[in-house]
């Protein structure tokens, strides 16, 4: 029977108020048959079961996500490279028979980074450093300061960490199909990282520059060393989010990670910054050509699925202002903005924020 009628029927037992009669309904009461006493014990216990899942739950996300932030925060404290305020513009030539898988022994014959040399020890794999300088937690701990790597392919370290474990949040990983050595690198490096909602890990916090220019004026620099570098910075020139699924476009999607190098006859550097620049939720008076070497951050969106938020940046020239370039930043119109249609039907052509959560 409905507890509905259950309740209803109650009230021609007892002439006390509709809450006594819905606690009664559920609590062990004077008069009761043995039934009744049975199915209110089983419901109570239940509920106490229920709470107490509840509270083992939360400890395990909590635990979780602690344990997520303190590995990276020790990978953070033990290896985190220390550069001045300076831009370094030169170019950083070594020799061309490094041996990763042997760093100690090659490391007299390369221009490797005094910094590098310790986590390369630690996986060959290592490729760089990635940070958000002053974009930082309560406790003064960067959002977005990571070692980067290689794999493989574009799987490996999706859920492995430095050492090549199991770890949810995964880690900070370029384009497998890319080049970054000791002699230069491909024209555009897409970097991956996964947005881990509320635990806040790897690139979550990226979803903030959906906020607003007044943001992206805060944080307008990332910086991004291979082991060949130091102070080497990228000013932000797009941010965007783009679909993965043909049919969330009306049957396209443009392939942003596949956008190497600009010599191509695929990927000509006119039609990159087309689609950069009028998929890009801000503007900017920044100088971008074909000679000038790039990265996109990438990581998934919570707002719709199979989404990605994109973050483009350039590499900072001797020519480049960064004050110049935090004045020309402006809010572009939404109308003027390309959004995916499954974007639109859902949001209609406005831009969204929810908080670094989604």
């Amino acid at each position: 029977m409905a507890m509905f009628n259950e309740t209803a029927n109650l009230t021609d037992r007892d002439d006390s108020n509709f809450f006594l009669r819905f606690v009664k309904y559920f609590i062990p009461w004077k008069g009761d048959k043995s039934s009744e006493v049975v199915r209110k014990a089983a419901f109570c216990a239940s509920l106490v079961l229920f709470s107490m899942s509840l509270n083992k739950l939360s400890d395990y996300l909590g635990a979780s996500r602690e344990e997520q932030k303190s590995y990276i925060q020790e990978v953070v404290v033990q290896y985190e490279p220390k550069f001045d305020g300076n831009v370094s513009y030169d170019a950083n030539k070594g020799a061309d028979d490094y041996d990763a898988a042997d760093p100690e022994a090659s490391q007299q014959k390369l221009k490797l980074q005094d910094w590098a040399k310790p986590l390369l020890k630690r996986n060959k794999d290592v490729i760089g450093w990635i940070k958000i300088p002053g974009f930082t937690d309560y406790s003064g701990e960067e959002y977005v300061n990571f070692p980067v790597l290689r794999g493989e392919d574009n799987k490996y370290y999706l859920k492995k960490n430095l050492d090549k474990e199991y770890y949810e949040s995964g880690s900070i990983f370029i384009d497998y199909a890319s080049v970054m050595d000791e002699n230069g690198q491909t024209d555009n490096i897409t970097v991956f990282g996964h947005h881990m909602g509320y635990v806040g890990t790897s690139f979550t916090h990226l979803s903030e520059y959906e906020q607003g220019v007044d943001f992206l004026k805060k944080y307008p620099i990332i910086e991004f060393n291979s082991i060949y570098e130091s102070g080497r910075r990228y000013a932000i020139v797009s941010c965007f989010a783009i679909n993965t699924e043909p049919e969330d476009d009306g049957g396209d999607v443009w392939e942003y990670v596949g956008c190497r190098d600009f010599n191509d006859d695929d990927n000509k550097f006119e039609d990159w910054y087309d689609q950069i620049s009028k998929r890009s939720w801000y503007s900017s008076n920044i100088k971008c050509t074909e000679d000038d070497k790039y990265i996109t951050l990438s990581t998934c969106s919570k707002l719709l699925k199979d989404l990605r938020w994109v973050i483009v940046a350039k590499k900072l020239t001797p020519d480049d202002n960064i004050d110049q370039i935090v004045k020309s930043y402006k809010e572009r119109p939404d109308k003027d903005i390309y959004f995916p249609k499954y974007w639109r039907d859902l949001y209609g052509n406005n831009k969204v924020y929810k908080g670094w959560e989604y």
